[in-house]
């Protein structure tokens, strides 16, 4: 009798995920122009609070992940899915940091207290092809920004965190 119920229990925890296309999963870290870690996205000039999955197709085309929820991570999260829904084919994958208001950061510049500061998704797209059913997996891939100046700014000598 237990291992009836044990084996129902497996099976309801499984349950059934909609495969209609390929998923695609990137992990990432952030670290400021000059090299050193940044420990906490809200410590990034201007803050990342999101990073958005940038799914072009190689032939041309538009952004599949574009103004897509299930494309976006938390920043802190440093790792994301999507579904199992991009369309099969080859893509250009990168990833695109996020402000708090939901804008894309890259090359755009912030005002704070000590001048402009910015952010930018590190490295160019990588080539990758999506299979139906597959995960398709982009390197873990570096965020560059700015250290905000509460998170020590300037000084190269220590990790961009809070105090």
């Amino acid at each position: 009798m237990a291992r009836i119920v044990a084996l129902l229990l497996a099976l309801a925890a499984t349950g059934c995920v909609s495969i209609d296309g390929g998923a695609v999963e990137a992990s990432w870290d952030i670290h400021a122009q000059d090299g050193r870690g940044i420990a906490d996205c809200s410590c990034t000039c201007p803050e990342i609070a999101k990073v958005r999955l940038s799914v072009v197709p190689a032939a041309g085309g538009a952004d599949v992940c574009a103004a897509r929820a299930a494309c976006q991570f938390f920043c802190r999260a440093k790792h994301g899915a999507t579904p199992f829904d991009i369309p099969p084919g080859d893509y250009a994958l990168s990833l695109v940091p996020l402000g708090v208001d939901g804008q894309d950061l890259t090359g755009a510049g912030a005002q704070d207290g000590g001048g402009v500061c910015t952010a930018q998704g590190g490295v160019a797209p990588t080539l990758r092809t999506v299979g139906k059913g597959q995960l398709t997996q982009l390197n873990a891939v570096v965020i560059v920004a700015d250290c905000a100046p509460v998170c020590g700014g300037s000084d190269s000598t220590k990790v961009c965190t809070k105090p």
